[in-house]
C-alpha cells in the first residue's frame, strides 16, 4: 500500500515538476517573442525614418520640434489641421490644388507624422498654441484662413477665438462640436493596452503591411502616400499621442465651450457628410447609427451658427473622410471663403488683409461710380 502510496506521489511530483518547465518555457517563447517583435519594431521604425525624410522642415517651438510643410504663393495663407488620427498627409489631395491659388500649409501636431512628441498635455489649447507658436517661428504670414477635419475642426475654432486677430475665415469639414461628447451617444471603446502592446511589439505594423482592409482605407492617395502614410501610424510616437488626445478630449472640447466658439462675421463654410456610417463596419446597429447620424447632422448646423456669415455644404458622395472622398470640394470652399474675405476686406476699406486684385480694384471702382450716381457718396 505504502508502495502504491509512493509511486503516486513520485508521479504527482514528476508531472508538476514537467508542468513548471513547460511553463517556463512558455514564458521565455513569450518573452522572446515580445522582446523580437521590440526589436523588429524598433529597427523598422529607423528604417521608415531614412526611407521617409519629412517633405517640410522641422521647426523648434520650445524645446521639441514640430513639422510644417508650405507649398504654393498667394495672398491667402490656408494652415491645415487633420482629424485625431490624421497627419500633414491627410491632405495630399487638397494642398496641391490650393497651393495653385494661395500659399497652403499642413502640418503635425505633436507626436504625429514627423512632428516630436511633446511635454504638455494633448489638449486643444495646448495644441493650438503650439500651433501659434509654429506659425511665428517658421515665419508664416497672417492672417490665416484655417481649415480643420473633424478633431482639427474644434482646434482651428479655438485657435479663432484665442487668436480672432490672426484669422481672415475659417473651413470645418466634417468638424467636431463643443457638445459632441455630451450629446452623441456611447460608442465602443477600444482595448488601450492591447492596441499599445501590438504597436510596440510590431503586430500593428504587420497588420498595416498584410491586411487589405488598412491599405483600402487609403486608396484614394497615390502607393507613395499610402506606404508614407502607414509607415507614420505604425509608430510608438503616434499611438501613444493618439490615446493621448483621446484621454483629454472632454477637457479640449470643454475649452473650446468656455470661449463660446464665436466667429462674429468671419467667413465660415461647414462641410458635412452626406453619407452615414456602415453599421457592419463599425459593429453598430442600423438603429445606433441612425441616432448618431442624426445627432451629428443637428451639431453640423449648429456649427454653421458661429459666424453670421457662415454656410453650410454638403458632401453627398462622403462619409466622416472628405478628405479623400471629395477633396474637390474642400478646395472650391477654400477658394470661394478667400474670395469673401477679399471681398469684404476691399468694401470696408480695409485691404490690410490681402492686397486687391485688379478685378477687385476694378469692382470698387464700378461701386464708387454708381454711388456717386446715386447721390449717396
Amino acid at each position: 500500500m505504502l508502495d502504491i502510496q509512493n509511486q503516486a506521489f513520485l508521479k504527482g511530483t514528476a508531472m508538476l515538476k514537467w508542468t513548471k518547465r513547460i511553463g517556463l518555457s512558455l514564458i521565455c517563447l513569450m518573452a522572446v517573442l515580445l522582446l523580437s517583435g521590440a526589436a523588429y519594431q524598433f529597427i523598422s521604425t529607423k528604417i521608415d525614418e531614412s526611407a521617409y525624410p519629412h517633405p517640410g522642415k522641422l521647426v523648434d517651438v520650445g524645446g521639441y520640434r514640430l513639422h510644417i510643410n508650405c507649398s504654393g504663393e498667394g495672398r491667402a495663407t490656408t494652415v491645415f489641421d487633420a482629424g485625431m488620427g490624421g497627419s500633414s498627409l491627410e491632405w495630399a489631395l487638397v494642398q496641391p490644388e490650393v497651393s495653385k491659388f494661395a500659399r497652403a500649409c499642413s502640418y503635425d501636431r505633436a507626436g504625429n507624422g514627423w512632428s516630436d512628441e511633446s511635454p504638455l498635455e494633448r489638449t486643444s489649447e495646448n495644441i493650438v498654441d503650439e500651433l501659434h507658436t509654429l506659425l511665428k517661428n517658421a515665419k508664416v504670414p497672417g492672417p490665416y484662413i484655417l481649415v480643420g477635419h473633424s478633431f482639427g475642426g474644434s482646434n482651428v475654432l479655438l485657435y479663432a477665438n484665442r487668436y480672432p486677430d490672426e484669422v481672415a475665415g475659417i473651413v470645418l469639414v466634417d468638424s467636431a462640436h463643443e457638445d459632441y461628447l455630451d450629446k452623441m451617444p456611447a460608442m465602443p471603446e477600444q482595448n488601450e493596452s492591447m492596441a499599445l502592446l501590438l504597436t510596440y511589439v510590431g503586430g500593428t505594423r504587420l497588420m498595416y503591411a498584410h491586411l487589405p482592409i488598412y491599405k483600402k482605407q487609403l486608396e484614394a492617395f497615390s502607393d507613395e502616400i499610402k506606404e508614407v502614410y502607414l509607415a507614420k501610424l505604425s509608430t510608438n510616437n503616434f499611438i501613444k499621442t493618439v490615446f493621448k488626445q483621446t484621454a483629454m478630449l472632454d477637457k479640449s472640447l470643454k475649452q473650446l465651450k468656455a470661449t463660446g466658439a464665436k466667429l462674429g462675421d468671419k467667413p465660415l463654410i461647414v462641410i458635412t457628410a452626406g453619407k452615414k456610417m456602415n453599421a457592419e463596419e463599425v459593429g453598430l446597429s442600423e438603429e445606433q447609427v441612425d441616432q448618431i447620424a442624426k445627432v451629428w447632422n443637428d451639431l453640423q448646423k449648429d456649427l454653421v451658427t458661429k459666424s453670421i456669415n457662415g454656410k453650410q455644404i454638403f458632401a453627398e458622395h462622403s462619409g466622416h473622410m472628405i478628405t479623400r472622398e471629395q477633396p474637390a470640394i474642400i478646395v472650391e470652399a477654400i477658394r470661394e471663403v478667400i474670395r469673401k474675405v477679399e471681398m469684404d476686406s476691399f468694401r470696408s476699406d480695409e485691404a490690410t488683409l490681402f492686397p486687391p486684385t485688379l478685378s477687385m480694384q476694378i469692382l470698387k471702382l464700378e461701386e464708387t461710380i454708381i454711388y456717386k450716381k446715386s447721390g449717396q457718396l
